[in-house]
């Protein structure tokens, strides 16, 4: 895999003012899975929105009241607004033509610039590959003028879409393009995020988890941490003064 710091280059200098909108299964999975992006991003002035699509509530730890409180509070200290839209909840979370309204319509309200979703491979929660895919099609289906079932918004078209891992990385047959942001400098905020979730980190190490993860990532691309990140296909340069801030891996 070659990994490179594109989206950093294309996005950080003009991220003031950005909106962007992430989707998570689980009160955690947006926190755990791309929470130093966010941090970085809402650093640099974006307006962030978490829509998370169940209150944890078959979860082994923790009751909903409790994983709620707790994605609250990261959304908070994330500089994030945070929204619960009403589904069956989880484990019943599923792509079809109600969520997939749900989340266009979630699109069209916001206006994001960027939209992010966890990736889509089978060897996961189902709900973490649900929510996958009904973000895909609704990040269409909310461009698109005369989508039966969303006409009470405008249609927009966001710029890019992003996609984040919880567990495991995409296989390689996903069809998504794998690319490593440098998130060094955000390591101790990402670990207070994290630990927000008290009722989960407390019956598993999860934060090392993602933290011994995002320090191999670095080694690989001679940085202190990395964190990887998805698009849906090759990524498109503005120019070539793009490739002044890009660089291959260190070994």
């Amino acid at each position: 895999m070659k990994s490179n710091d594109l989206v950093k280059r294309m996005l950080s200098a003009n991220m003031n003012g950005k909106r962007i909108l992430v989707f998570g299964a689980h009160p955690d999975d947006i926190e755990f899975g791309c929470g130093p992006f966010l941090i970085d991003a809402a650093e640099q002035g974006a307006h962030l929105e978490w829509n998370v699509l169940s209150r944890g509530e078959a979860g082994t730890q923790g009751d909903a009241k409790t994983r709620e409180a707790e994605a609250r509070a990261a959304a908070a200290l994330a500089n994030a607004d945070i929204r619960f839209p009403e589904t069956k909840g989880d484990t019943q979370i599923r792509a079809d033509r109600e969520m997939v309204l749900l989340a266009a319509s979630a699109i069209r309200r916001f206006k994001p610039h960027y939209v992010l979703a966890p990736t889509g491979h089978l060897n996961q929660h189902p709900d973490h590959r649900e929510t996958s895919l009904l973000v895909r099609d609704a990040f269409r289906l909310a461009r698109y003028g005369k989508t039966p079932g969303l006409e009470d918004f405008e249609p927009h078209s966001s710029q890019l879409i992003l996609f984040y891992e919880i567990t495991s990385g995409a296989t390689e047959d996903s069809g998504l393009t794998p690319f490593l942001l440098d998130v060094s400098g955000h390591i101790d905020k990402w670990t207070t995020l994290m630990n927000c979730h008290a009722s989960q980190v407390a019956n598993m190490d999860y934060v090392e988890l993602q933290l011994a993860k995002a320090r191999a990532l670095g080694i690989q691309a001679g940085v202190g941490a990395a964190l990887r990140l998805y698009s849906e296909g090759p990524l498109l340069l503005s120019s070539v003064n793009a490739l002044s801030g890009l660089r291959g891996q260190r070994f």
